[in-house]
């Protein structure tokens, strides 16, 4: 169990009773958040640990592309294009926060090193990088490198990065099919169809936002419909597993249903439109309700919200907690925030700090245990990058609300209930 897991044996900002809090309780757990913090800041432990081991990921490619991950079997993998595209606004985000060059130099590389692998056709291959062998093109990575490109191109001003975007958004518009899905094929799923390729929907926005070109916005625009299309009255999103086929495991994993949360999330930063904002909520509680009930998060559901699964995806784990966070910046309701608090304190737990592999210690496994479903006896980079991502933003967002709580500023913390 959860409790059984936490290294703080500190007060808990409030538990599942948080739903019906009364006002006159706010006092209370006000003072007990301050006092979880005071005690000690393990979080920003955790915070550097995670980002020394990516930047050693980093540095098992060369410095160039990061390295896919550390396998306890057989050491650093090859670099994966994919997901060093998204590791990018990651190193410039912590650049921000720390201050430091180098790791300004680093996302630029990053970038750089994106360009020297694009595709003729513009696109972004499956798989991981070997030089080599055959490349296929690939739409979700294509995405998620157009956000690692806009990021660099909004760092530095420099035309190539857009440019390389821009080729690369021609390309996924290309092989959009008419109904605003993607039925490419990449061969790293069994599927052909995701809803999770909401996320590359969000990263031509961001082309779109940079460059006001309505090409980019109108097919995004079709895939995101799409997406809220295949959602579920209960929150669950249709075609989005990895494979079908029953000698494979279909649910989808917590990580792809988070990979959709995102990308509708981004989507309604960008354009505004509030039924983006419903549909990633709608999730967003779902999954916050099955946390506080069960004090675990599941590696994957069916489209019940069932999961008999006693392992937990930790990256999922790390992109719903961002979610949750991100959320709780919108409309403050606290219990985002608790959640958001909990979840992390699990997914530290796991955290190997005091090891001298270089490869385990600050870095995330696929799964815990290491040998289940998702990505097993893998640290994978995307589950550190998604970690360190979360991180940091409660970082942010607690510096805030502490600012707030010890100026004796109202903080508007809502506390309706969630319905199941």
């Amino acid at each position: 169990m959860l409790n059984k897991l936490q290294k703080i044996p500190a007060k808990r900002l409030v538990g599942a009773a948080v739903r019906n809090v009364r006002p006159s309780h706010l006092n209370l757990w006000r003072k007990d958040l301050l006092d979880r913090r005071k005690k000690v800041n393990l979080t920003a432990v955790h915070l550097r640990e995670t980002f020394d081991w990516l930047k050693n990921a980093h540095d098992a490619s060369g410095g160039r592309g990061v390295s896919g991950g550390y396998s306890v079997i057989d050491g650093w993998l090859a670099p994966y294009p994919e997901t060093t595209g998204y590791i990018i606004p990651t190193f410039y985000d912590y650049a921000e926060w720390t201050g430091v060059d180098d790791w300004w130099q680093r996302a630029e590389k990053m970038a750089d090193w994106e360009i020297e692998v694009q595709m003729p056709n513009g696109a972004v291959q499956a798989g991981l990088y070997e030089k080599d062998k055959e490349q296929i093109p690939a739409v979700f990575n294509t995405g998620q490198v157009i956000l690692g490109w806009c990021r660099a191109y909004t760092e530095a001003q420099n035309e190539k990065y857009l440019d390389a975007a821009k080729r690369a958004g021609d390309w996924l518009i290309s092989v959009q099919a008419k109904d605003g899905a993607w039925r490419f094929e990449s061969q790293e799923t069994e599927t052909d169809v995701h809803a999770y390729d909401v996320r590359t929907a969000w990263s031509l926005l961001e082309v779109y936002d940079i460059t006001g070109e309505e090409k980019y916005r109108e097919s995004a625009e079709k895939n995101i419909d799409w997406t809220i299309a295949q959602q579920r009255k209960n929150g669950w999103f249709e075609n989005n597993a990895f494979f079908t086929s029953e000698e494979k495991w279909t649910a989808p994993f917590t990580h792809t249903i988070a990979y959709v949360m995102e990308g509708l999330q981004e989507s309604h930063r960008i354009l505004g439109n509030e039924g983006y904002f419903e549909a990633y909520e709608k999730t967003a509680k779902k999954l916050m309700r099955i946390f506080e009930l069960r004090r675990f998060m599941a590696g994957d559901f069916n489209e019940k919200w069932k999961s008999s699964s006693k392992y937990s995806c930790l990256t999922g784990n790390a992109q719903i907690a961002g979610v949750w966070l991100k959320l709780f910046q919108i409309n403050n309701d606290v219990r985002y925030l608790n959640a958001a608090l909990k979840l992390n304190d699990y997914t530290k737990s796991t955290q190997n700090l005091s090891t001298l592999n270089k490869g385990i210690r600050g870095g995330i496994k696929g799964s815990h245990p290491i040998k289940r479903r998702y990505t097993p006896f893998i640290f994978p980079n995307w589950a550190a990058k998604f970690h360190a991502d979360t991180l940091l933003l409660e970082e942010k967002v607690m510096k805030e609300f502490e600012a707030k709580v010890l100026n004796n500023k109202d903080i508007g913390v809502k506390t309706n209930a969630v319905s199941a």
